[in-house]
């Protein structure tokens, strides 16, 4: 189990301004040190195809922290070494909390990611880049429940709808994705809503084993989910 330090740091990161100024070896590093101490030392999914380079990227590297430690608290203190590299630190975290007691419960203790640039060749990249990115073809993106999500086209999801009423909302993409996973991803709150009032299912997890609010909260995206917690 995680301990108090490694969360507080990875609090620290999700918002650290730092970040925008490191490479993304850095920040893979830190995604596959965040998945081993929290889900484990190997992915539990397949490896991502080749199209899904983002995913690829990140499945590696949190097989890359699994070879390279043998105990979680080792693979921990690394992530904390570069935690405070970047500006974070530990006993002003801790007085802080002495300070004041914290109103965080513990689901959402249990959610704290850190952030992520997109690692993919597509343009747009960043700091609070979308983390599911994905090589959509224009043909795609124009025709696909999945495309129009990927787009934030609001109104050629409510026209397919309009044509297939029983659509299946919760299918999953050729990379494990569904259009709910890649909305709140990319922060198209719209689409989000849309989506929600369709009653799709919030709890399916994509290849890495995280569900839409995960993603949504990695990038910060706050109203969704704050949308998606509800």
């Amino acid at each position: 189990m995680p301990s108090s330090s490694f969360e507080a740091a990875a609090a620290y990161l999700s918002t650290a301004s730092s970040l925008s100024k490191v490479s993304n070896t850095i920040k893979l590093e830190l995604y596959g040190l965040f998945k081993y101490v929290t889900a484990g030392p190997t992915p539990t999914s397949s490896r991502p195809s080749i199209f899904d380079m983002t995913g690829r990227a990140k499945w590696d590297a949190w097989n890359a922290a699994g070879k390279a430690y043998t105990q979680a608290q080792d693979a921990e203190t690394r992530y904390l070494e570069i935690a405070k590299e970047l500006g974070w630190d530990e006993q002003a975290a801790v007085s802080k909390q002495h300070e004041a007691p914290s109103t965080t419960n513990e689901d959402e203790d249990g959610d704290i990611w850190d952030s992520e640039e997109d690692v993919s060749s597509q343009g747009g990249g960043g700091l609070g880049c979308a983390v599911s990115t994905m090589a959509y073809t224009k043909e795609e993106s124009e025709k696909t429940l999945h495309g129009f999500a990927v787009e934030n086209n609001l109104k050629g999801i409510e026209d397919l709808l309009s044509l297939v009423p029983d659509l299946n909302l919760d299918e999953l993409d050729e990379h494990g994705y569904t259009p709910l996973h890649l909305a709140a991803d990319r922060g198209h709150l719209d689409i989000v809503k849309l989506l929600l009032s369709k009653g799709v299912d919030k709890s399916i997890k994509d290849p890495d084993d995280m569900a839409a609010l995960e993603l949504a909260r990695i990038v910060g995206h706050r109203e969704i989910v704050s949308l998606l917690s509800e």
